[in-house]
């Protein structure tokens, strides 16, 4: 047998194990490699991009959007028949976005059959791979049932789309897809919770949080979709629905900063502080907040709505990306676990985290 080479630096050892360790210290500070692992930081940082955090946004307003409509038609369909047209159209192009997006951040694009070989039901991960799948289905042919028939140019196509629509009524086919779109709105923020970064995982608020931000930046989609309209009702209804999003996602908000504690420092100190401050909060809540009450219908049903769709990509942005700072932390990262006492360094106690008291 040739004879084992000895290595007695560690970080050479780690060097030969795996090239992605190279990747890592080159990336940390100087603070990281001096209170980290030999170099390396405790926890390893997401190598997410800039793609999953356009996917969270655009599946969020796709999504938001679905479910209003829904709500809308199973309401009063003859009253919000025209925006709700409108809406069909919104979530299929905004849908359009996510595959790409999803599928560019696997890193190996053709292996993303892969994720639907199988369903995982411990893996959110899993679970909306295939909540995007069905979505994506519904999505598209209820945009094009909505298109009228009456407007096709030729009679057979007429005839065809009629048929199809008798075939899949409207009415069943937005309620089967109603799981699959309120499982878009809610699971990027349970995937989030479920790793091991602190400044996701400290926290049961990041779920409600994002589903909130989805319905919010949905309802504001459709207030600029119904900008040139006159229905009084309908603008009063959106911005109904507006105030009740805004004021969920304040609380939501605030329960996850309370919730997560120091582990929220990195969206109040950090590079992404603030887009968080200024555009998440500032711009996101509190300026549509006090512009829906203006006199002005431009301000109202214009500016207010913009504010709010540019504020829900400030917030999924900043949250994304502040989590890779999160990691690189090497206090929070020490802290990442309970206690020896059992007791947690920040946010609430849960049993399955509870430890026998050191001897």
């Amino acid at each position: 047998m040739a004879e084992i080479e000895e290595i007695n630096d560690p970080r050479e050892v780690f060097s030969k194990l795996t090239p992605t360790y190279d990747i890592q210290r080159a990336a940390t500070t100087d603070r990281v490699k001096k209170l980290g692992y030999y170099g390396l930081p405790i926890l390893k940082r997401p190598f997410w991009g800039w793609e999953i955090a356009l996917y969270f946004f655009f599946e969020g307003i796709s999504a938001g959007t679905y479910v209003l409509c829904t709500v809308a038609g199973l309401r009063n369909r003859e009253q919000f028949g025209a925006i709700i047209r409108r809406g069909r159209y919104l979530s299929f192009a905004t849908m359009l976005f996510c595959p790409p997006l999803l599928i560019a951040d696997l890193g190996r694009p053709e292996r993303f059959h892969h994720m639907l070989r199988i369903f995982k039901k411990s893996s959110p991960m899993n679970h909306g791979a295939w909540a995007l799948s069905g979505y994506g289905i519904f999505a598209s042919l209820l945009a094009a049932l909505a298109w009228p028939a009456s407007t096709l140019p030729f009679g057979l196509l007429r005839i065809l789309m009629r048929f199809v629509q008798w075939l899949m009524p409207e009415r069943l086919l937005t309620l089967l897809g109603m799981p699959f779109a309120l499982a878009m709105i809610s699971y990027p923020g349970v995937l989030l919770e479920t790793t091991a970064n602190p400044l996701w995982s400290h926290t049961n608020f990041l779920g409600p949080l994002f589903a909130s931000s989805a319905l919010g930046n949905g309802a504001a989609a459709l207030t600029l979709l119904s900008n040139n309209s006159d229905d009084q009702a309908l603008h009063s209804a959106i911005e109904r629905f507006e105030n009740f999003s805004s004021a969920v996602e304040a609380t939501s908000l605030a329960l996850y900063i309370g919730s997560a504690g120091p582990a929220a420092k990195p969206l109040f100190t950090g590079k992404q502080s603030k887009l968080f401050l200024l555009g998440a909060i500032g711009l996101g809540l509190i300026a549509p907040a006090i512009l829906r009450r203006s006199r002005v219908k431009a301000v109202r049903h214009g500016v207010a709505p913009l504010l709010t769709i540019l504020g829900g990509a400030a917030l999924k942005w900043s949250i994304t990306n502040a989590g890779r700072e999160s990691a690189l932390d090497p206090e929070l990262a020490s802290k990442n676990a309970p206690s020896r006492t059992g007791e947690p360094f920040w946010g609430p106690a849960k049993p399955s985290t509870s430890y026998p008291p050191p001897r």
